[in-house]
């Protein structure tokens, strides 16, 4: 399983204050603020993370704030990058500065995404989430895999091929019925994936949605429980919280029960 590590995001207290700080600075690199992104990166490489979400949100969809996250990042790791990002100046700024191709999160059925992102994700031969829940969320697996087929062709077309893409059902908070409701048929839908297209394409899904407005204490378990279920019926790459324990506790042992890790007592204790 590949593991994107989501800790790295505006939504951050202190990652959000380094971006107001630069902003008000005229966005004048200076070590200290680059030291904040690159301690939360090494913290992120060591826990286990594959790739590094670089999440660009909420104030700060700069082009400014993208490509200086994305050098002080660099700096310290080679480690693949996701970039997230509502802005199409900012993904750009992101793609421009990555000394290696990324991953773009995301591209929708949305006409304006796929007239922004995917030509800018073309240019610099960079991986590709495609979201099947915006704009509406589809009714059942099979609207799933038909929106996945037209978000496909599309990118293909631009010359992206399956092997550079992902796919992402989107999750939603399970307080909700149609959380609920959403979750079964993901999970119908993620057994249909690996017959569906050829070439296969990999899936993803953002983890922690699935807890979102539940009490902090349940969060853990919550999100433990979906990555499980999600990784039993085929769920190739999560991103989540790497820092908290349980969830590295957690993709530990899916890795080792897919014989992709070798069993230790450390992984489960640690």
């Amino acid at each position: 399983m590949l593991v994107l590590a989501n800790n790295i995001t505006s939504r951050n207290g202190k990652i959000n204050q380094t971006l107001r700080r630069l902003k008000a600075s005229g966005w004048k690199a200076d070590k200290a603020s680059a030291a904040v992104f690159q301690n939360l990166a090494r913290q992120c490489v060591e826990a286990g993370a594959d790739v590094l979400d670089v999440n660009i949100q909420q104030h700060n969809y700069r082009p400014e704030a993208m490509a200086f996250a994305v050098r002080a990042i660099q700096e310290v790791t080679s480690r693949q990058l996701c970039l997230s990002s509502d802005n199409a100046e900012a993904l750009a700024a992101g793609l421009k500065a990555c000394k290696q191709p990324p991953i773009v999160n995301y591209v929708s059925i949305d006409a304006a995404k796929l007239a922004e992102t995917l030509p800018l994700a073309a240019k610099y031969n960079a991986e590709v989430v495609l979201l099947l829940t915006d704009p509406t969320i589809p009714d059942d697996a099979q609207e799933m895999l038909r929106r996945a087929a037209a978000l496909l062709g599309a990118t293909n077309e631009k010359g992206i091929p399956n092997s550079r893409l992902f796919i992402d059902p989107g999750l939603f908070h399970i307080t909700s019925d149609i959380g609920v409701r959403h979750f079964v048929n993901v999970i119908e839908f993620l057994r249909a994936l690996p017959e569906a297209f050829d070439p296969p394409v990999r899936s993803v899904c953002w983890i922690g949605n699935i807890s979102a407005g539940v009490p902090s204490r349940l969060r853990p378990a919550l999100d433990s429980a979906a990555l499980a279920m999600l990784s039993g019926v085929g769920l190739a790459s999560a991103s989540l919280d790497v820092l908290r324990r349980e969830n590295r506790r957690m993709v530990r042992l899916v890795k080792i029960l897919k014989n992709e890790a070798i069993y230790a007592d450390r992984d489960i204790e640690l």
